[in-house]
């Protein structure tokens, strides 16, 4: 089981969420990002950048490579970084 920080774990909607919420729960969730982080990424990457994100989740019956992943971690990695850089 994956072991999220406590502040993500506080991030995390689970009552009366949306579908909306959903979404955001699954990436806070998969790439161990805050509210704050999710946002920053959001409006910081290129749609290229989301795509990598958005590929990384995989399909139902199809789901992603290693290779997608790693990209993506490698990526959030990045964001994480500017935005502590930021402060």
């Amino acid at each position: 089981m994956k072991i999220l920080r406590p502040e993500v774990q506080k991030s995390i909607v689970s009552a009366d969420c949306t579908l909306f919420d959903m979404f955001d729960n699954v990436f806070k969730t998969l790439f161990n990002i805050t509210d704050d982080e999710y946002d920053f990424i959001a409006s910081t990457a290129i749609d290229s950048e989301l795509e990598i994100f958005i590929t990384s989740i995989g399909q139902i019956g199809e789901p992603s490579t290693f290779t997608q992943r790693r990209l993506a971690l490698e990526l959030r990695n990045k964001f994480i970084a500017k935005y502590n850089a930021r402060k």
